[in-house]
C-alpha cells in the first residue's frame, strides 16, 4: 500500500493524497479544489472521490489515482 498518490484528471496533475497519521489528506496544485485540503480523509479512495465530485461532471472525466513509491519501497 502506497502512502501518497498522485491525482490526474484528464491529463491534468490536480494533486496529491497523502496519508498522515490521522488519515489521508488531499493537497491541491488546482485552486478550483483547495477547498478540501483542510478535509481527513478515512481511505485514500474517499479524498479521491471527493476530488472528482468538487471537480464536477465533466463530458469524459477520465482521472487516475497513481501510487507514488519511496525509493525504498521498490528494493
Amino acid at each position: 500500500m502506497s502512502h501518497a498518490y498522485l491525482i490526474e484528471i484528464e491529463q491534468d496533475t490536480v494533486g496529491l493524497i497523502i496519508r498522515e497519521a490521522e488519515g489521508y489528506r488531499f493537497y491541491a496544485t488546482r485552486r478550483s479544489l483547495r477547498g478540501l485540503q483542510p478535509d481527513l480523509f478515512d481511505t485514500a479512495t474517499a479524498a479521491h472521490r471527493a476530488v472528482l465530485h468538487m471537480n464536477g461532471p465533466t463530458e469524459a472525466t477520465c482521472s487516475s489515482m497513481v501510487p507514488l513509491h519511496h525509493p525504498a519501497q521498490a528494493e
